[in-house]
């Protein structure tokens, strides 16, 4: 009797073990097997899949493109362009300007044309001396005067004593012809003279001053003075 209900025992197990055993096989056909879930070690991992909206933009991706055009750092563009550095600009060619100043309009000629004949004069002013140019001192007393005509150029001479010093003579000239655009510089004299030069372009103008015997002083000019057609 006891050996009966032992035999029922174990078949009552053995059952409830087999149903057991059906009930894990059902439960494990419904996993995914290790093999597809753990990835290989050294695979690449799946690409993650956007669940954005299709129809949307990420407004985190960089347009297409900007990577192309962004500048590069010495200044031109990576498409291999040959556009201008950044910072310097292409300027049109400049026409080189005049230097220095204009050159000054020639001086207005001491004489003019016709030119005198040839003459000189005694205690006086010869026809066609430049009177207004050579201008003698106040109370000049005139010793000659003469005109000399050569080509385009006349010859002056003229010589007279002034009641004043070889320096206020020498000061007259140098303010009459010196407001006349002429340059003045002392040159060699004998001994107890002056000589002064004048110059203006092609013009020249020579004083010699001494001292007379009365404390006066006699001057002499000899110029070559041209002119110009109509002036």
């Amino acid at each position: 009797m006891k050996a009966k209900r032992l035999v029922i025992a174990g078949v009552g197990v053995a059952a409830i073990l087999g149903g057991t055993a059906v009930v894990l096989d059902q439960m494990t056909a419904g996993e995914p097997s290790t093999s597809q879930a753990v990835a290989p070690a050294g695979s690449s991992p799946p690409a993650a899949v956007s669940t954005a909206d299709p129809g949307t933009t990420d407004a985190t991706a960089a347009p297409t493109g900007a990577a192309d055009s962004a500048p590069s750092p010495t200044g031109g563009s990576t498409d291999g362009s040959s556009a201008a550095p950044a910072g310097r600009e292409v300027l049109p060619p400049v026409s080189a300007a005049p230097t220095g100043l204009p050159a000054p309009s020639p001086p207005a000629s001491l004489i003019s044309m016709p030119l005198p004949a040839a003459a000189s004069a005694q205690g006086k002013i010869v026809d066609g001396f430049p009177a207004d140019a050579l201008r003698f001192p106040e109370g000049t007393v005139v010793g000659s005067t003469s005109v000399s005509p050569a080509e385009e150029s006349l010859q002056v001479a003229a010589d007279g004593i002034a009641s004043l010093s070889q320096d206020s003579v020498a000061g007259h000239f140098q303010q009459v012809l010196g407001g006349l655009g002429f340059w003045s510089e002392p040159v060699p004299a004998a001994a107890g003279e002056r000589a002064l030069r004048f110059g203006r372009g092609a013009d020249s103008v020579t004083l010699t001053a001494s001292t007379t015997g009365t404390g006066g002083t006699r001057f002499m000019l000899l110029g070559n003075l041209h002119a110009a057609a109509g002036g």
